[in-house]
């Protein structure tokens, strides 16, 4: 059990003003506060407020907002003697907002041990809901494991004395920074975050004399991630807290610090990869991790181009033949063959597949029927390829693989009268459905009744769109689609939870002209493309997997077509769309 909370610093405390040049017994112990904090050398120690005590102590003061007296006075005697966390609030002499960030967004963490001051194992949740916290704004996943499953992090209430970092003598806790600039385990894992059990009283929320564990493990927990002390009053990384108190909401100091140290990665720029198209462009990835995409040329044939190694450079254009009249879909068998498919000039289906995976190309096989939109494709959960296209009668008719990677049904309709090409994706419980706008300009769907089975008649999702729906799946299961609105701007619903009801129209901003394109980035946060009013690419993405949206920025470039984007085997996302000379411009990842 945990004593009652002693006075923070006691030598420090019992010190009485010293002006500077002034001498007084006891010094030492503020020198020594200086030091361990980062304002002083550690070797400086003079029983006199000299000119490098003093300039150090200006130093404190500025930091923490108060008169910079460079005397050791009594508002800095108060500040002085706040518990606070172990970790220093100048590197080198010098403040510093963030120091390094983690190579990889998906964190791991076990506890090894908790406090007899809290019944049951509250404290632990209080740890994870601070983990929440921090995800909630930034695009980390952190993953709870075992002790003995290598974690990234490691949480227990400590001694004072931690042999690892003291805690002695008004410390409330202490981590670590990220494995690149760490200064307890360097570049060792586990990194830990250790609280004081001899020396403070823990709680559940605010309690007199005691210290509530979900503030205190917000802040280590910033440090975990790189963000180093801040001088921004009532900030969470601000180095002090008292007892009976709570700082559980992070300001936008915080927010604005962790997403400086891990800021969207850096795009490439606009790179042609040649030819001139006509249609828009549809990518796909081989079975060998080799991405490839597909256009109609000016003679109306289906043209191509695929990476020489997954993740590098280009082929050049390939004539695959055929004359086509709509865009290209492609999907992949279960047997890891790419099939694409387009409306001829008689109004049917026809595909093509490749003979073997990452391989040769079938030729052209009609399946029959005639379309007034483009062809959407998907998977069963069963891997039976389905494809979905409005029929003359603008209702939605569909066709499906018998088998897996086999033939095909033959035509049947999903009744209603459509507006849009479809949208389709795939629910966490393995259910298909699919999206398209109605005759009252609003969304409507439909989705299977169990997991490559039947389905379930239309239901609208309201709204007034004039652009085709683009859909994703979040890191957390729940499915999400957007589309424009009539004001220009991107609207977008999202599934309350994973296979389940919808929440309603939102809008994030903007004014778009073209189709909305949707990817995940390798770290779990969806992302989103579009068209701006200068004809450029604009586009938003999630602070963190499943959550809130970063504000419009834009790619540059004129482009005159909706945009395709994929994902390369080396996690670094890729978008393509064709520019004002008609041939196929893109921009990458330069890092995952």
């Amino acid at each position: 059990m945990a004593q009652a909370t002693v006075t923070a610093f006691p030598e420090v405390a019992k010190l009485p003003t010293v002006d500077v040049g002034d001498t007084a017994k006891g010094l030492d112990a503020v020198q020594g506060f200086l030091s361990r904090f980062g304002y002083l050398p550690k070797s400086h120690r003079t029983s006199k407020v000299d000119e490098t005590t003093s300039r150090a102590l200006k130093k404190y003061q500025e930091f923490h907002g108060i008169a910079t007296t460079g005397a050791f006075d009594e508002h800095t005697r108060t500040l002085m003697t706040q518990p606070r966390c172990a970790m220093a609030d100048l590197r080198d002499g010098i403040e510093f907002a963030t120091t390094c960030g983690w190579t990889r967004r998906n964190l791991t963490f076990a506890f090894d041990t908790g406090t007899d001051d809290i019944t049951g194992s509250q404290e632990f949740d209080a740890v994870r809901n601070a983990f929440n916290s921090w995800a909630g704004v930034v695009g980390f996943t952190f993953n709870e494991v075992a002790t003995n499953q290598s974690p990234d992090i490691l949480i227990g209430w400590r001694p004072a004395n931690d042999p690892d970092h003291s805690m002695v003598g008004g410390v409330l806790a202490h981590s670590d920074f990220p494995p690149g600039c760490g200064v307890v385990t360097n570049g060792s894992l586990p990194k830990p975050v250790h609280f004081d059990d001899s020396e403070n009283s823990w709680s559940i929320g605010s309690a007199v004399g005691s210290f509530d564990v979900e503030s205190v493990a917000l802040h280590e927990l910033g440090h975990i991630l790189g963000l180093g002390h801040s001088s921004v009053s009532g900030a969470v990384m601000a180095p002090s807290i008292g007892p009976n108190s709570t700082k559980r909401t992070l300001t936008q100091d915080d927010i604005d610090g962790v997403r400086n140290l891990y800021a969207p990665s850096a795009w490439s720029g606009w790179e042609s990869l040649g030819g001139v198209i006509t249609s828009n462009i549809a990518t796909c990835v081989n079975s060998d991790g080799r991405m490839e995409f597909f256009a109609r040329g000016t003679d109306n044939a289906v043209w191509h181009q695929w990476q020489t190694a997954p993740s590098n450079g280009w082929s050049g254009w390939e004539s695959l033949g055929g004359v086509i009249t709509s865009d290209i879909a492609t999907c992949v068998n279960s047997d890891g063959r790419m099939e694409f498919f387009a409306r001829g000039t008689d109004g049917a289906v026809w595909h093509q597949w490749q003979t073997a995976p990452s391989n040769g190309w079938s030729g052209w096989e009609s399946l029959g029927g005639v379309i007034t939109s483009d062809i959407a494709t998907c998977v069963n959960s069963d891997g039976r390829m389905e494809f979905f296209a409005r029929g003359t009668d603008g209702a939605v008719w569909h066709q499906w693989q018998t088998a897996p990677s086999n033939g095909w049904s033959g035509w049947e309709s999903l009744g209603g009268v459509i507006t849009s090409d479809i949208a389709t994706c795939v629910n966490s419980d393995g259910r298909m459905e699919f999206f398209a706008r109605g005759t009252d300009g609003a969304v409507w769907h439909q989705w299977q009744t169990a997991p490559s089975n039947g389905w379930s008649g239309w239901e609208s999702l309201g709204g007034v769109i004039t652009s085709n729906i683009a859909t994703c799946v979040n890191s957390d299961g729940r499915m999400e689609f957007f589309a424009r609105g009539t004001d220009g701007a991107v609207w977008h619903q999202w599934q309350t939870a994973p296979s389940n009801g919808w929440s309603g129209w939102e809008s994030l901003g903007g004014v778009i002209t073209s189709n909305i394109a949707t990817c995940v980035n390798s770290d779990g946060r969806m992302e989103f493309f579009a068209r701006g009013t200068d004809g450029a690419v604009w586009h938003q993405w999630q602070t963190a997997p499943s959550n809130g949206w970063s504000g419009w920025e834009s790619l540059g470039g004129v482009i005159t077509s909706n945009i395709s984007v994929n994902v390369n085997s080396d996690g670094r996302m890729e978008f393509f769309a064709r520019g004002t000379d008609n041939a196929v411009w893109h921009q990458w990842r330069t890092h995952a």
